[in-house]
């Protein structure tokens, strides 16, 4: 018995050591504009013919967990937002308003360090005042019945209406799409 006694804290070291891929989320845009199905972060195509090299859209919400529009959260490391299906994380081309949001191997680059403030904007950790921002006016039309598109880039917060820059992660299927 004392043997087990003296081993359990070196166990229980490496158990505080091991970190769990956080549930996945769909990362969405607060306000429908003009998509009643609303927006969320999207890696183009689908299935087979998703485009993991094209920057990230704002495209209507498919069904819940499809994995092109499913995302973790501070994982591998804080900050990073990964794409578990491909193994990939977003991050931003460059730390300037108008930067396309790309998926990248995950790395130490600044460029992959985001946060959601309380007001909503996912921000680059490093210059909070650009964060994701989609392309105002009216959304194109993307595949299936009623699917729109919105390019995705980052904006400055300052400069830029805040429906077009305020998200919201939805967790669940129960949640989809509130």
């Amino acid at each position: 018995m004392r043997s087990i006694i003296s081993v359990l804290p070196i166990l229980l070291s490496f158990t505080n050591n091991i970190v769990a891929e956080p549930d996945p989320v769909m990362i969405r845009l607060v306000d429908p504009l003009d998509e009643p199905e609303f927006y969320c972060v999207d890696i183009p195509g689908f299935r087979q013919n998703v485009q993991l090299q094209s920057p990230l859209m704002a495209h209507t919400l498919k069904r819940f967990g499809s994995a092109d529009e499913m995302w973790t959260m501070d994982y591998p490391s804080k900050g990073q937002i990964y794409a578990s299906e491909y193994g990939l994380c977003i991050q931003a081309a460059s730390a300037e308003q108008g930067a396309t949001l790309l998926l990248k191997e995950p790395s130490d680059s600044r460029l992959q360090c985001f946060k959601l403030t309380k007001k909503g904007a996912l921000v680059l950790v490093d210059h909070p005042e650009l964060g994701f921002a989609v392309a105002g006016g009216e959304g194109s039309k993307a595949g299936g019945p009623s699917h729109l598109r919105r390019d995705i880039r980052l904006g400055r917060l300052s400069d830029t209406d805040a429906t077009l820059t305020s998200w919201k992660l939805v967790e669940s299927a129960d949640s989809w799409p509130e």
